[in-house]
């Protein structure tokens, strides 16, 4: 059984900016060539969009379980997030050798850190180099680069809304900087 890193932490309030973690959600490391037979076959296997442009995301409501969200960090490789059956989904289609895929369960290396509210943007610029402002970086937008010098997935999941994915290891320093940051509104 995988710990949550950060206990479960919470912070602050929405109407000016909540911090909390989303522990332990299903995440999944996908990796298959675009415009394939293959990649035909492992989104059609998953019942789900994956973003063709790198710097995007897509959301999937799925029965019985929360929104999950396919994450395009390059040409051929997503993080998939949140959705619980898709290791299995994906288990039975390898055993087609016409196929060629690989995906990874990477669960347990990273936690999920929630920023909401009417200041989230706010306390994120104290600690992100790129331009957050909606028209470089609108709703299903996502990114990676460096915070607080730990290296993180930034999503825009809804206006005023943001998820920050950090490795477990990184995620009690990124906590830290993220309050300090959010000091002024909490």
């Amino acid at each position: 059984m995988k710990e949550s890193p950060l206990q479960q932490m919470n912070l602050g309030k929405i109407t000016t900016v909540a911090i909390r973690e989303l522990p332990l959600l299903h995440t999944i490391d996908l990796r298959v060539a675009p415009s394939t037979k293959s990649f035909e076959a492992v989104t059609e296997a998953l019942g789900i969009n994956l973003p063709g442009k790198t710097g995007q995301f897509l959301t999937k409501p799925i029965p019985s379980e929360d929104e999950a969200l396919a994450l395009c960090l390059a040409p051929d490789w997503w993080l998939i997030l949140g959705y619980q059956k898709a290791e299995h989904t994906l288990d039975k289609l390898r055993l087609n050798d016409e196929y060629h895929f690989s995906f990874v369960d990477v669960s347990g290396q990273r936690t999920t850190i929630e920023l909401e509210g009417p200041n989230a943007q706010d306390v994120l610029a104290h600690l992100w180099d790129q331009d957050l402002r909606e028209k470089n970086f609108p709703v299903g937008s996502v990114s990676q680069g460096l915070m607080a010098k730990a290296p993180v997935i930034i999503c825009h999941i809804a206006p005023h809304r943001y998820y920050v994915i950090v490795r477990s290891s990184f995620a009690l320093h990124l906590w830290s900087a993220l309050s300090d940051a959010a000091v002024e509104w909490i």
